[in-house]
């Protein structure tokens, strides 16, 4: 039944070490919430496995038994999971963690192959049943005695017997085994090492399944094999991408391009020159078994944008922000966008006095300048001092005010950067001075920056907790000395920071993780904080942006969306009409054209326009569910709690309570409600002892309270 669908969620690579990767690119990935099934074809969606509240997991393969309906198994970070029951319930079959692959024999299917490991995690190695599960059988003949990275498995399709597996440690990849008598001895066939320094991240092993004899490997490039894995040619190569403006339908680069870092290949059917390929770069296709490629990305967003995106302060045409492992792009008014410089695009910004002054990086802070709106780069990356750690995505700011004009009239921005130590230019990068005394801040790399548009020379920066936990500091001097100012700020990553375009003294700090708050807000440029995270999502919260010309007019990017206070922080309302589903990564305003911009993390870049203030200081897209008019009294929540609201007007009302992974828990309300204020029961002693939100849905706007019960 092909409505019938298993989802599992969660990119974990290191066991309980998936942080985002933002800091150090190894830990990069997502926790899951377990496994999601649809019955029909994708319309709706329900929790199979639910890992709602065990957040550092993930699956990484699901497998259906080719004959007994229900019989479903999933390999997973806590080991391989089996339902039979289609997914009602599920149970551990083999506890060792970080099965990263699972085959099923198609023709024996009590025989299964299970791939286990990651980072040198512990028991890690090939593991084989004869009994549909019951006993596991570590398989060590003919394999390497240990390794650190993942393995991928693959079975023949014309003679499932015959096994392959995909070897290499974490940064070197080992080559590939074979068996030919269902995964119990092995041989090497190749040691070609394509996972290359990807081992823990991407490569695989496919078999064709009209030609035993052709095997396609894939890491950083794909190679093909036309003797059974003896040798291999490469295929592929990523150098062909193309630069510039091609158009989104592709061609996307030469021939033989398709982006590097190879996740998967699957093949055709019933044609057997036709083969799909993901990777970093999207889907790529070859249609003459694997002589030539073109990518299958046009219209099809699924590119993360980082942090550091930047907009110009006049032409509605012009944005550039970097992008993970896809270079970084220049908005040029079409969705052709123009790309640049290569890697893995990293932060980015514009003059706000010369459009034709732009800057781009990659990854570690490798900064370039154009003064040509992009075609011809200099490098001006910031030195490094001993000891110096830098983010992977390290972040560096242009100030609003210039150090003086450089040949032409043009300002000259000051330039911070921040690796451990922060770097300051007066001469748009052509030189650089250590602050601090040439002192690191406090030993951890610096992953958000922000700086006064009053004073050039007052500044904030925020630490990765990587060495100790994160901190704030702050500068009023240029960076002769930096202060910490961190106070009760929560131990998480410092993902955005903010400061009032109207006053300095008024700087945000915002934060990822999960169990805090994750906005504040300070009046004395950090000398003391406020919470004003209530009423927002305990999911991470990654962007904060302040609308310059109405300044108490705030706007947050979190995992689940958009949200916007017309009161500073008083109030909070989600903000996502015509907004898909989005992690969003940045927010920037573009003042001249009163617009709102959200770089999101797999689902494009969008824009809509500002909230404006109205007399009542809310505008009347919001009003009528306005938040400051949604309360719940007692909070914590206790018997005998409370939900009130205000209508302006009779509509339907919706009341509904989630908790933090989105899930809708219980409905208190779903009728039609006169003006008025209106109160409604909540009693949380059903519920286990968490964070939740409390919702309210009307015809003109949806309003949200965040709520927490401890028992």
């Amino acid at each position: 039944d092909p409505d019938v669908m298993y989802i599992g969620t969660g990119e974990v690579y290191a066991y309980q070490g998936s942080i985002g990767g933002d800091v150090d690119r190894t830990t990069r990935g997502s926790y899951g919430i377990g496994i999601l099934k649809t019955i029909d074809g994708g319309v709706t969606w329900t929790k199979s496995l639910d890992w709602t509240y065990a957040q550092s997991r993930g699956v990484w393969m699901i497998q259906l038994h080719p004959t007994v309906s229900g019989l479903v198994y999933a390999a997973t970070t806590e080991g391989v999971y089996e339902s039979t029951d289609a997914g009602a319930s599920w149970n551990v079959i083999h506890p060792v963690i970080m099965a990263t692959d699972l085959r099923i024999h198609p023709t024996s299917p009590d025989t299964m192959l299970a791939a286990c490991g990651n980072f040198g995690s512990t028991l890690h190695g090939i593991y084989r049943t004869t009994d549909g599960g019951s006993v596991w059988t570590k398989i060590t003949s003919g394999l390497p005695s240990s390794w650190t990275g993942k393995v991928q498995l693959a079975l023949d399709p014309s003679n499932p017997d015959v096994a392959w597996a995909s070897i290499a440690n974490t940064f070197d990849g080992l080559g590939l085994w074979k068996s030919t008598d269902a995964g119990a001895t092995w041989t090497q066939t190749t040691s070609l090492d394509y996972a290359q320094y990807q081992g823990w991240y991407s490569h695989w092993v496919l078999v064709s399944p009209f030609d035993s004899q052709t095997i396609f490997v894939g890491g950083i490039e794909i190679w093909r094999s036309t003797n059974g894995g003896s040798t291999f040619s490469e295929r592929t190569e990523w150098q062909q991408a193309f630069f510039g403006t091609p158009p989104p339908e592709g061609p996307n680069g030469g021939p033989q391009y398709a982006h590097a870092d190879h996740h998967f290949g699957i093949a055709h059917p019933t044609d057997p020159d036709r083969y799909f390929f993901a990777s970093d770069g999207g889907v790529f296709r070859t249609t003459d078994g694997g002589n030539t490629f073109r990518g299958l990305v046009g219209g099809y967003m699924t590119t993360q944008f980082y942090n550091g995106f930047a907009s110009s302060a006049t032409n509605p045409n012009l944005a550039i922000g970097g992008m993970q492992d896809n270079f970084t792009a220049i908005y040029e008014g079409t969705i052709a966008w123009n790309r640049v410089i290569g890697g893995d695009g990293s932060w980015a910004a514009i003059n706000q006095a010369d459009d034709q002054t732009i800057y781009g990086s990659w990854q570690s802070l490798n900064i370039r300048r154009s003064y040509d709106g992009g075609n011809n780069w200099t490098t001006i990356t910031p030195p490094t001092s001993g000891g110096d750690e830098t983010a992977f995505i390290a972040p560096y700011v242009l100030a609003p005010l210039s150090s003086g004009p450089r040949g032409g009239g043009v300002d000259q921005p000051v330039i911070y950067a921040a690796r451990s130590r922060i770097y300051r230019s007066d001469n748009e990068g052509s030189n650089w001075t250590a602050t601090n005394g040439s002192n690191e801040l406090d030993g951890n790399p610096v992953l958000s920056l922000a700086v006064s548009a009053s004073s050039p020379d007052t500044a904030l920066a925020g630490t990765a907790p990587i060495h100790s936990r994160a901190r704030i500091f702050r500068t009023t001097n240029g960076g002769s000395d930096w202060s910490d100012v961190t106070g009760p700020l929560p131990d998480r990553y410092p993902s955005d920071l903010a400061v009032d375009p109207t006053d300095s003294r008024v700087v945000y700090a915002a934060f990822m993780g999960y169990g805090t708050s994750h906005l504040f807000r300070s009046s004395d440029a950090g000398s003391s904080w406020n919470d004003i995270g209530a009423g927002l999502p305990d999911v991470p919260t990654s962007a904060v942006a302040v609308d310059p010309d109405h300044p108490e007019i705030i706007y947050v990017g979190t995992d689940l969306g958009v949200w916007v206070s017309p009161n500073t922080g008083v109030s909070w309302h989600e903000f996502v009409s015509g907004l898909p589903p989005a992690m969003v990564n940045d927010l920037r305003v573009f003042q001249t054209g009163r617009k709102l911009r959200a770089a999101t993390h797999g689902n494009a870049v969008w824009e809509r326009d500002l909230l404006e203030p109205t007399a009542t200081g809310v505008s009347e897209t919001v009003a009528a569910a306005s938040p400051a008019a949604l309360r719940v009294h007692p909070n914590p929540l206790r018997p005998g709690s409370r939900v009130s609201f205000e209508l302006r007007e009779t509509t339907h009302v919706r009341l509904e309570v989630f908790d933090v992974s989105g899930r809708r828990v219980t409905t208190l309300l779903d009728a039609s409600r006169g003006r008025g204020t209106h109160r409604v029961d909540l009693d949380p002693s059903r519920l286990p002892a968490g964070v939740y939100f409390v919702r309210l849905d009307t015809g003109a706007g949806r309003a949200n309270a965040r709520v927490i019960w401890t028992r």
